[in-house]
């Protein structure tokens, strides 16, 4: 079963990667009921007939894509008017999916890490111990791989 898993999560992770360098290269101020309008070369007075709107409705929802403050179906049924379909994605801000796991997986092995080594320090027990740093990478290579339950808390 978790070979099963961590295929899906691998295959997932590539997909979503592809995606994030695709439109990484793309992303900017513009907004892309805008973007794809100019693409076609049509003005907001014919997207907005194309798509049984009045103009001003257009235009703000021009402006609120830009904002943030646009629905999905909004942009939907835009899309839909200039023929092209909407692609909805979440990619990583930045990096790949896996920098996101490492990064979860290094907070959660220094924690482990440290208290383990405070405790062994009381004992006296710390000589000879691999440095901090590769304890920590070490650990955090074996957490994200397992992904045990929790490992998002």
């Amino acid at each position: 079963m978790r070979n099963v898993k961590s295929t899906a999560r691998r295959k997932n992770s590539e997909a979503i990667d592809a995606v994030s360098r695709a439109l990484s290269q793309h992303l900017h101020r513009r907004g892309w009921i805008e973007r794809f309008r100019a693409a076609l070369g049509m003005s907001i007075t014919d997207l907005a007939a194309k798509a049984g709107l009045d103009r001003s409705v257009v235009s703000r929802a021009e402006q609120r894509e830009k904002d943030g403050n646009i629905t999905i179906k909004q942009i939907d049924k835009i899309a839909e008017a200039m023929g092209g379909k909407l692609v909805y994605a979440i990619i990583p801000k930045e990096g790949r999916v896996e920098d996101l796991v490492m990064e979860q997986a290094r907070k959660k092995a220094s924690r482990v890490v440290r208290r383990t080594r405070a405790h062994m320090a009381l004992e006296a027990q710390s000589e000879g111990l691999q440095s901090q740093e590769d304890a920590i990478e070490e650990l955090a290579s074996e957490m994200a791989r397992e992904m045990a339950r929790g490992f998002w808390r």
